[in-house]
């Protein structure tokens, strides 16, 4: 409750809210095609993030809506759903679309906007750092991760 500045009406609680689930009209797959009249976005499946991690390519304008795929910063594939090896697959097809000319700008879903170049850099360096040593610490980091998760919804349940 302490981070919500004004409650939404009287008596309203952040630990009884809740977001009821949605039906999909549709389940997008790689290569569909979202037509927005002026542009058209083609879906990526890049899982590593997550297991549904998407990217969607604007090719008329060079432009990758990376959403959590890549971002200027460190890439987070120490979560319960990540995986490692999807996440250096994805990064390939990354460093495949920059090097086919396919990408100029990426707006990413945090941080600054960047280009092909340092595109290029965070998948290229993700990929090199993807040994044991850094397997290893991302176990380490998801099984904290899990825990923590698992104490936060167990003390919420509890209430």
């Amino acid at each position: 409750n302490r981070e919500v500045a004004r409650p939404p009406r009287p008596g309203w609680s952040a630990r009884e809210f809740r977001v009821p689930p949605v039906r999909p009209s549709r389940l997008l797959q790689e290569g569909d095609v979202i037509n927005l009249g002026d542009r058209q976005l083609t879906i990526m499946h890049m899982p590593g993030h997550s297991r549904g991690s998407i990217c969607l390519h604007d090719k008329d304008r060079k432009i990758l809506f990376s959403g959590d795929v890549v971002y200027d910063g460190s890439m987070i594939d120490w979560l319960p759903y990540s995986r490692i090896s999807d996440y250096v697959a994805s990064c390939q097809r990354l460093i495949e679309l920059v090097e086919r000319g396919l990408v100029e700008k990426v707006l990413p879903g945090h941080f600054n906007i960047f280009g092909a170049e340092r595109l290029y850099w965070l998948a290229s360096n993700y990929i090199s750092q993807a040994g044991v040593c850094h397997k290893i610490s991302t176990c380490a980091m998801r099984s904290i991760a899990s825990i923590a998760l698992r104490v936060a919804h167990s003390r919420i349940t509890s209430q």
